[in-house]
């Protein structure tokens, strides 16, 4: 699912189509970027960090949700666990609903 963007929140400053390393959005300075290759999205979630009155939101495919389990994979070091606090932060603070 691409990055989805609250028309109502967005200021349109353009942070979000300078910052997307895909360059997924298209932006005319009149409106609200819109999304315009919603298929080459990485996920990667610079938008939604940099977006400044928190406009854009993203809903990763489950596939990015899923994070190795100790009970498989054997308990992470601590550099792997910090790592995956990180990304399951991430992961949660993306994919919540507002």
């Amino acid at each position: 699912m691409p990055p989805i963007i609250n028309k109502d929140t967005c200021n349109l400053c353009g942070i979000c189509c300078d910052i997307c390393p895909q360059d997924v959005f298209a932006f005319d300075n009149q409106d609200p970027p819109r999304v315009k290759y919603p298929d080459e999205c990485w996920y990667c979630g610079a938008c939604v960090i940099d977006c400044p009155v928190d406009a854009i939101h993203l809903k990763l495919p489950l596939q990015m949700q899923i994070v190795p389990s100790p009970a498989r994979y054997g308990s992470p070091g601590t550099q792997e666990a910090e790592a995956l606090r990180k990304a399951a932060a991430f992961s949660r603070s993306v994919i919540k609903e507002k």
